[in-house]
């Protein structure tokens, strides 16, 4: 009986082994199997490729102004239908102070005294000169007297300029027509120029007495860096919207799908010294209701466009020594190769291909960074279908 199980016993290890060998054969198929990389891709195609450069800025209105008094005095009288965020028209007036006003002078028609006297002094003047001008043609008066009269008529001038400017410096009229932005004066209070302040922008816009502002146009204006400045021109398209929208805040990035329109206005063509930017002013052509004064805008300018070149999708590119390569696809077996390739433009979605692929190519977009050079790969969704 021990002689038997002797026997068997190779014959059982030879039988294990080729079972073990089997097994080992179908898992190592699974497991290769099982190795593919499951990926997604896409199929090159031709397209147009437009650049985008992107820059920040804060939106004033073109027409923008700030209006003080010239001189110290007491505030006799501020518009009491107007308040910020009301309309006013070119030439209304928005306040005065008690300099030589009367009591009986109304606002619509404010006239200083000093103005009025200086007027009729002038009207007196300009009668007398009138009056010996005809008779000295006459014969009735003498020269000096004549010439003493054209220089009363030329000081009654002087008087009532000087008179009119006085009375100009003393009330607010709304230069433009506008929307009242800043209303920092009230009425029976006292006012100073000595109480603004020019230091900066925002100190300004606290402490002069009236802003006013024409929200019909607004201009942004952005500092861009110095090596982006053959790619910006006046009149160069210009998409803008209001930080915090929608969009691609990189360089090259897309615009939000809704933009406010707008145009380039104008390239310094000085660089700064400390910055290495250079100014862009850009005006807006369309959408400026939505805007207010003061806002911060992100803007995109159109930069240069390839047209019909070959486009391959951004989420393709991976980089070595900061080169960019693509993994491509072989339909047949399913693996896939490292492709170094050359770009040219950015656009929104894709990057010009100047050398390394070609249309039709098929390239991993989605699971890349899992992949190396001849990897099998499984496919996710459908397959391109070729181009013809």
């Amino acid at each position: 009986m021990r002689s038997k199980l002797k026997l068997l016993a190779p014959a059982l290890v030879v039988c294990l082994t080729a079972g073990c060998t089997a097994k080992t054969d179908t898992a190592a198929k699974s497991q290769a199997s099982q190795a593919k990389v499951s990926v997604r891709v896409a199929a090159i195609q031709r397209g147009e490729v437009q650049r985008w450069i992107f820059g920040e800025g804060t939106a004033r209105a073109v027409q923008r102004e700030f209006l003080s008094f010239e001189s110290p005095g007491r505030i006799a009288y501020l518009n009491p239908s107007l308040k910020e965020g009301d309309r006013v028209r070119k030439g209304q007036l928005i306040a005065y102070q008690a300099k030589n006003v009367r009591a009986d002078d109304q606002p619509s028609g404010l006239s200083h005294v000093a103005v009025r006297e200086a007027q009729a002094n002038l009207e007196l003047a300009q009668r007398t000169f009138d009056r010996f001008e005809r008779l000295l043609e006459l014969g009735s008066a003498s020269q000096q007297e004549y010439d003493e009269a054209q220089a009363q008529l030329k000081r009654a001038r002087v008087q009532y300029e000087n008179a009119s400017l006085s009375a100009a410096e003393s009330r607010i009229v709304a230069p433009i027509d506008g929307v009242v932005a800043r209303l920092n004066i009230e009425q029976g209070y006292y006012f100073s120029p000595q109480q603004v302040q020019t230091a900066n922008e925002g100190a300004a816009l606290s402490t002069v007495p009236v802003v006013i502002v024409n929200p019909a146009q607004y201009e942004v204006r952005v500092n861009l860096p110095s090596y982006a400045f053959g790619r910006v021109g006046a009149g160069a398209d210009v998409l803008m919207a209001q930080a915090g929208s929608t969009g691609s805040a990189r360089e090259g990035g897309p615009p939000p799908a809704a933009a406010i329109g707008g145009r380039v206005y104008a390239v310094s063509p000085s660089i700064d010294p400390e910055t290495r930017t250079f100014a862009v002013r850009i005006r807006t052509v369309q959408g400026a209701k939505q805007i207010q004064d003061g806002e911060f805008m992100t803007v995109w300018i159109a930069g240069p466009v390839a047209e019909d070149a070959v486009v391959v999708p951004i989420n393709a590119l991976r980089y070595e020594n900061s080169k960019p390569f693509v993994f491509r696809l072989d339909r047949s077996a399913n693996r896939v190769s490292k492709a170094a390739i050359r770009t040219g433009l950015e656009g929104p979605s894709g990057f010009e291909v100047l050398a390394g692929l070609k249309p039709g190519d098929v390239v991993v977009t989605d699971g890349r960074s899992r992949l190396a050079d001849g990897d099998a790969v499984r496919l996710i969704g459908a397959a391109p279908q070729p181009i013809e």
